[in-house]
């Protein structure tokens, strides 16, 4: 299993108030560190991440969920030159619809080989290129 994840997955594991919520993301994490598994993170989800934390809870909250990620054993996919082309050409094809930060994301998913692409926002139920999962939609 390789999954990608969108920043809309933290702010569930972090913020939500719903144990049955929470209890499935602590799984998804757990499943996604086991061998031969993968959990994917582009660098773009950090600092969205980071972002909107720090805005909602405040520097010393963002700066504690940022580190806790860098180091969850997730792997940190950065921007590379084939990302970024596939993310242009997804920004042209769906006729510049997509927000720049999620065809970047989906970009990372299809190119690091996720399966499932892990989100709330609706944004990415446009794409045909990757299988697009929401919290409740995903089995594990």
């Amino acid at each position: 299993m390789i999954i990608a994840f969108d920043t809309t997955f933290f702010v569930f594991h972090y913020f939500s108030n719903e144990e049955k919520v929470l209890n499935k993301t602590r799984k998804i994490l757990t499943q996604c560190r086991k061998l031969g598994n993968k959990g994917i993170v582009p660098t773009i989800v950090l600092g969205e991440f980071y972002a909107l934390t720090r805005k909602t809870a405040g520097r010393d909250v963002a700066e504690k969920h940022f580190r806790e990620l860098v180091n969850s054993g997730l792997d940190i996919v950065n921007l590379t030159a084939e990302i970024a082309k596939q993310a242009g050409f997804f920004r042209h094809k769906y006729q510049e619809k997509i927000p720049w930060g999620d065809c970047i994301i989906a970009a990372t998913a299809i190119l690091e080989g996720a399966e499932t692409l892990l989100t709330e926002d609706p944004h990415f139920k446009q794409f045909r290129e990757v299988k697009v999962q929401t919290l409740a939609e995903i089995e594990v």
